[in-house]
């Protein structure tokens, strides 16, 4: 890796490398550098209003200002100013958006490759800001809707076991998400593997029940109603 370019992780926690150097940040500018790397460039009040949601405008301000400071000390460059607004280097290379754009294909061949960059973990583990769940619950939605989608295109390449992966995957998100037991459903009878239907059916109707106190839903029974009703 070149030793000037700055690689940002949000994914399994915050950690900002510039070439094989690990570079330690206190929590204000890790906050606020997670901030932009995921906002994108915003004014300061902005910032200083959804940093210190608690604190004073002042006081808001001020520890903006400190954290600024420190950031361009530390690490000159990774910060810029523009009409007014701050932002991140386009130097700087954030794993969150790489992956993004890496769902805006998913539909492409290399799926299974595609399977395992989003089935990676949460975004900033451990982080309970509210601007911070936001993002984290739209990163979770969009993890799962890429999922889906190549489990879809998988299963219409006849791909079963690509399907199962990526449906699998989407279940570790949302362990209960129709949609991917439907997918885990539909691989496994593409695959004529009626025993396999009929288990994953019975647990996941079990953990439903357990769970929730409900039923799946008629058309996840529909796919296999023909195997239940010769299991007697």
């Amino acid at each position: 890796m070149d030793e000037n370019t700055w690689r940002l992780q949000l994914i399994d926690g915050w950690r900002l490398h510039r070439g094989d150097l690990d570079l330690k940040m206190g929590l204000r500018q890790q906050r606020l550098i997670a901030a932009l790397a995921l906002l994108g460039p915003r004014p300061r009040p902005y910032l200083a209003g959804t940093l210190w949601p608690d604190s004073a405008d002042t006081q808001a301000s001020g520890n903006l200002r400190e954290t600024i400071w420190t950031i361009s000390r530390q690490l000159p460059g990774l910060l810029t100013r523009d009409n007014g607004r701050l932002e991140l280097t386009e130097d700087l290379h954030i794993d969150v958006q790489e992956l993004r754009r890496a769902m805006s294909g998913t539909t492409a061949a290399g799926g299974r490759c595609r399977v395992e960059l989003l089935a990676r973990g949460e975004l900033l583990p451990g982080w309970y800001d509210d601007w911070v769940l936001y993002e984290q619950e739209q990163w979770r939605r969009q993890r799962l809707a890429a999922l889906e989608t190549v489990a879809e295109d998988m299963l219409s390449r006849g791909d079963a076991p690509g399907t199962m992966e990526a449906a699998h995957a989407a279940l570790r998100i949302e362990p209960l998400h129709a949609n991917a037991i439907r997918l885990v459903l539909r691989a496994h009878l593409e695959e004529g593997n009626h025993a396999g239907a009929l288990g994953a059916y019975r647990e996941f109707s079990s953990r439903m029940r357990t769970e929730f106190g409900a039923a799946l839903p008629s058309d996840v029974t529909g796919l296999i109603r023909p195997l239940l009703i010769r299991s007697g």
